[in-house]
């Protein structure tokens, strides 16, 4: 068993390296679940997405056609150079 010293502490380097490793191991843990977890949501999100569009399609359509429009409006006048530039005579 190796021990580290230094500022007069006495560190056991094997027994805090198990520490790391459980502390580690814990952590990935905790994200499997929070994984698994939204993996869950966004499968419910989707079906219930899913057939609500099935059941309106028109007005779907329509509401895709407006944000498109809207969207494109948007991104026209961003890149068309919107700020004019005076020019002196």
């Amino acid at each position: 068993m190796r021990h580290k010293s230094g500022n007069g502490h006495t560190v056991d380097v094997q027994k805090f390296m198990e520490d790391i490793k459980a502390v580690v191991h814990d952590g990935e843990q905790l994200l499997k679940v929070g994984a698994r977890e939204l993996k869950g949501k966004a499968i419910t999100t989707a079906k219930s997405t899913d057939k609500m569009v099935r059941s309106h399609p028109y007005q779907t359509l329509g509401i895709m056609l407006g944000i498109g429009l809207i969207v494109g409006l948007l991104a026209n006048g961003a890149f068309s150079g919107g700020g004019e530039e005076f020019e002196e005579e």
